[in-house]
């Protein structure tokens, strides 16, 4: 167990993920310098399980956009200003986003995940026809990064947790986006892991970013699991031979091509804890 073994005694006769939750809970958080010096946050549990970590283990790989965090709940902040066409334009936004990373990542023209959320702003404001001044899409870009989580995402994700489960943040965002909308969400405790395919300069679906996410943790297709809500994204990673656990919050949403259907579908996260055991 090597590292483990001092904190074993805390956990004895409850197994492995008896000793995840007690280094989720009570060990709290090293302070560690990326590659430029700059400081960051990571939680202890992190370290002490890659270095006596079980490789074999079920990993979960989890989008954050519109899967964890609600990028409708952008309306409500939009509403101050431009009232009852807060809805459209969230909606714009959204959508111009991705249809942005997808014509630049089939372009080869990779940018960060932020700028074309930036683009995509200017592009909602501009088709909806209204007037925001410089200084509030500013402040509603700020507002982008404290987006709140789906009222059942920090149960489902403790559960997975303490199911034995390995979970990481998985998404066309940089690892600083990332874990700065975990954090204000209040989620980020839960994940081993960041991964972005800022490592790489593509953007998901295409193939290659899920191959990094297989090489970057080390696992095996077969234990792997992509967790989204896009139907995009679940396509993309059966494309590649991952499992797949849509959550379809979208009722419009379809599966375009059926031999890339999900593993599993569910309406909330909170379903998939006892979907997942039963395919196991």
């Amino acid at each position: 167990m090597g590292l483990l073994q001092p904190y074993a005694g805390h956990c004895a006769g409850h197994g492995e993920n008896a000793l995840n939750h007690f280094f989720q809970h009570h060990c709290g958080m090293i302070e560690s310098k990326d590659a430029f010096g700059r400081p960051f946050l990571t939680p202890l549990f992190r370290i002490l399980r890659s270095q006596g970590g079980d490789m074999t283990q079920t990993l979960l790989a989890f989008d954050v956009y519109g899967t964890l965090i609600n990028p409708n709940a952008m309306a409500d902040i939009l509403r101050p200003t431009i009232g009852e066409q807060a809805e459209s334009v969230a909606a714009q936004w959204r959508a111009s986003q991705l249809q942005l990373s997808f014509r630049r990542g089939l372009m080869g023209r990779y940018v960060e995940f932020s700028v074309c959320t930036r683009d995509a702003l200017d592009v909602a404001i501009a088709a909806q026809g209204v007037e925001v001044a410089s200084s509030t899409r500013d402040d509603w870009m700020k507002a982008y990064s404290s987006l709140p989580a789906f009222e059942e995402v920090d149960g489902a994700l403790a559960s997975l947790v303490a199911a034995g489960y390995r979970c990481v943040a998985f998404s066309n965002g940089t690892e600083k986006a990332m874990q700065e909308v975990l954090e204000n969400a209040g989620i980020f405790r839960h994940f081993e892991a960041m991964v972005s395919v800022d490592d790489i300069k593509r953007f998901k679906p295409d193939p290659v970013v899920y191959h990094h996410l297989i090489r970057r943790m080390e696992v095996e297709h077969g234990n792997t699991w992509l967790v989204s809500s896009n139907n995009w994204d679940i396509q993309g990673a059966r494309h590649v031979g991952l499992k797949a656990a849509w959550i379809h919050r979208d009722p419009t949403a379809l599966i375009e091509d059926p031999s890339l259907a999900p593993n599993i579908e569910v309406n909330r996260l909170d379903e998939l804890a006892d979907r997942m055991a039963s395919a196991r």
